[in-house]
């Protein structure tokens, strides 16, 4: 489990106003809470923004560093994002109990091309991106490593499937998490001998033609 130090300051004024005022000072404003405390802090956005981007979607414990502290173990339970740049806009820091199990997300990797659609066309859908898991801090997956190369066309991975070291899954066990589905066959119309039914649509000059050969 990768632990990553991060120094952070007390934020003094709160609110909107506040954390406005942060983060044009290029900070990211958030809170810390947990084992009874609860603290408004800032960190600086381009420290985290680096963190968040070395982890690639893997699990972390970071070091939140107050001036005159001692580094308090804590997991990001919470991000805000604006929804237009996806910039970080406000973060949850969780103070954890290093001996004492968390909850957390864990991200899902499929490693492999499954066989139904490597030979047979199929299609790979990944069902579950993340699963949530219990463990001691100190236990938590960076991620969870699926292989899907033996799955026919038709097969499905299911959570139960998965093999477990050291956490257990707060998930319902027939989730499923990863299914080759059939390909898909655009059906032709056919007539009662089994010959395709043309689908062209006949101009105003051949409808007119056949209407006068009728009367």
């Amino acid at each position: 489990m990768k632990t990553i130090a991060i120094d952070a300051k007390v934020r003094e004024r709160i609110g909107k106003g506040g954390a406005r005022t942060a983060r044009r000072e290029g900070q990211l404003p958030g809170v810390l809470y947990g084992q009874g405390k609860k603290i408004a802090l800032t960190v600086d956005h381009k420290e985290f923004l680096t963190a968040f981007h070395e982890a690639a979607g893997e699990a972390l414990i970071f070091d939140v560093t107050l001036p005159g502290q001692p580094p308090l173990k804590s997991i990001a339970r919470e991000f805000q994002r604006d929804p237009v740049s996806l910039e970080f806009m406000h973060v949850d820091f969780l103070h954890i109990d290093m001996s004492k199990p968390v909850h957390v997300m864990v991200t899902v990797h499929l490693v492999g091309e499954p066989d139904g659609v490597k030979n047979y066309g199929g299609i790979l859908e990944h069902s579950a991106r993340e699963l949530e898991v219990s463990c001691l801090p100190s236990n938590i997956p960076s991620h969870i490593e699926i292989d899907v190369s033996g799955m026919a066309v038709g097969d499905s991975v299911h959570v139960s499937d998965i093999k477990t070291e050291n956490f257990e899954f707060l998930e319902e066990m027939e989730r499923v998490v990863a299914h080759v589905a059939s390909p898909t066959v655009e059906k032709t119309a056919t007539d009662e001998d089994g010959a395709p039914i043309s689908a062209t649509v006949p101009t105003v000059a051949e409808t007119e033609s056949k209407e006068d050969g009728e009367s």
